[in-house]
């Protein structure tokens, strides 16, 4: 959508989202919630620097989770991400994140949130695929978990293109 309308439409669309909750609920049926590229939930476009669209995901994203409902934020870009207070708040707060190869300064961005040891940090810096980290709660757990290319898994998840056939 334009950027002109990009504020009202992220929360027509989020409104929807958390009917759908409510719904779902009511139903007794959990929902999963997919964000990817959630960092867009927190700029309105525009050159705007007012944050309507953040401050309402993010009240969105907490009663998802009050409803029974999982929230799942992605991004690519978690410094632009940590520059709003909302998402860093949000990210914060956030009882389980998987994070996998970082750029130095979103590196060194989630290093101080998580208050991550340079040891903590290596996984983060291997560059191999399928290594990273997760943050539970206080726990930091290092993983190395490599796909073969020639498992079903592999070919349901890929994201590459040229896998795709």
């Amino acid at each position: 959508m334009g950027e002109q309308i990009r504020a009202v439409g992220l929360q027509v669309i989020l409104e929807y989202v958390w009917q759908r909750v409510v719904t779902n609920k009511r139903r007794g049926v959990r929902t999963w919630v997919w964000i990817d590229e959630f960092s867009i939930m927190f700029n309105d476009g525009a050159g705007r620097t007012t944050h309507k669209s953040g401050e309402f995901f993010s009240k969105v994203y907490k009663r998802i989770r009050k409803y029974g409902g999982v929230p799942t934020a992605m991004t690519q870009n978690i410094t632009e991400v940590l520059e709003s207070s909302q998402a860093r708040t949000m990210l914060a707060n956030s009882e389980f994140v998987t994070l996998l190869q970082q750029k130095k300064e979103d590196l060194d961005a989630v290093s101080k949130l998580f208050s991550l040891s340079p040891y903590q940090q290596l996984p983060l810096k291997s560059g191999k695929k399928g290594t990273g980290i997760i943050v539970c709660g206080r726990k930091i757990i290092p993983f190395e978990k490599i796909i073969p290319e020639d498992s079903l898994m592999y070919k349901i998840c890929t994201t590459k293109f040229d896998d795709i056939r």
